[in-house]
């Protein structure tokens, strides 16, 4: 169905509760696949089932689309979820059919994906399945803040440099560096006093190697052949070997929400297996959002 007769049908009526909803971006896809029934899902996005993305593994028999305003339209939705990553242009032409749509916001802290949440769950009518999982992350966040503080009784906070393929990292005031801060460990660009996203050269790398790296994204190559270039060279190969290295896989923090909690978690597990062997029995509250 084309653009024309959808708009000769009258457009689409949003629901009061819905129940054929779609997500334009693999942001917008974890908050619907934590929250929505699966069998209110049209379609997510095509980034749905790539590694960075959360919440992949749920995606099973849900359609994918590509976008466009025309296959959404085709889609008949009540409600769509996005987060600003792209498809502007599709959510201006959604919008002037009338059509329901939830703008959640590039998030950059697990504050907004906490709002984003409640903000979800509203729209979908799931209320109460927000806040049990808002009530479990916290859970999950203090019993880790309680394994940081033990582990500070006995170890200085290390210091470490997050890195991908690329040579992207991150200063002050990025949800990687609250992460970092939550798990107990300094960031190093930050305390150069660098804020946001950024990259490293190798000549800076090599010239204050750190003492640990904190590495993500590196898992998956298809489509990421430029990004590779830096993580190749010799001199940064040679320098991540000598580090400490943790890697945290990349849909646990491919954008900032919800799931930032599970990033939290796998730093702190690597401190524990490192620095605090004795700690590793203490168990963390699993579970937000099954």
């Amino acid at each position: 169905m084309g653009l024309c007769a959808l708009f000769l049908g009258g457009g689409i009526s949003a629901a009061a509760d819905p129940t054929r909803i779609v997500s334009l971006d693999y942001c917008a896809d974890a908050y619907v696949l934590a929250l929505a029934e699966p069998d209110h899902i049209l379609a997510l996005s095509a980034d749905a089932a790539r590694p960075y993305a959360w919440g992949r593994e749920r995606m099973a028999g849900i359609a994918q689309h590509d976008g466009s305003a025309e296959a959404i339209l085709d889609l008949k939705p009540d409600l769509v979820i996005h987060s600003g990553l792209g498809h502007l242009k599709s959510v201006h032409m959604l919008d002037r059919f009338g059509i329901e749509i939830i703008d959640i916001g590039y998030s950059q802290s697990l504050d907004h994906g906490r709002k984003a949440l409640l903000k979800v769950g509203a729209a979908l009518g799931e209320d109460k399945k927000a806040r049990h999982m808002l009530a479990s992350i916290d859970g999950r966040l203090m019993a880790a803040q309680k394994q940081v503080a033990a582990l500070e009784k006995t170890h200085k906070r290390p210091r470490a440099l997050y890195l991908t393929p690329s040579g992207i990292t991150t200063g002050r005031g990025t949800y990687i560096d609250e992460v970092m801060a939550l798990a107990g460990i300094d960031n190093q660009l930050a305390e150069r006093g660098v804020d946001g996203w950024s990259s490293v050269g190798l000549e800076a790398l090599a010239a204050k190697p750190p003492a640990m790296v904190i590495t993500s994204f590196f898992q998956g190559r298809s489509g990421w052949n430029n990004a590779w270039r830096f993580s190749h060279h010799p001199l940064a190969k040679r320098i991540m070997d000598r580090a400490r290295r943790v890697e945290v896989p990349a849909n646990q923090w491919g954008c900032g929400g919800f799931f930032l909690v599970e990033a939290v978690e796998t730093l702190i597990a690597a401190r524990i297996h490192d620095e605090g062997p004795q700690l590793a029995e203490t168990a963390f509250i699993k579970g937000a959002g099954k």
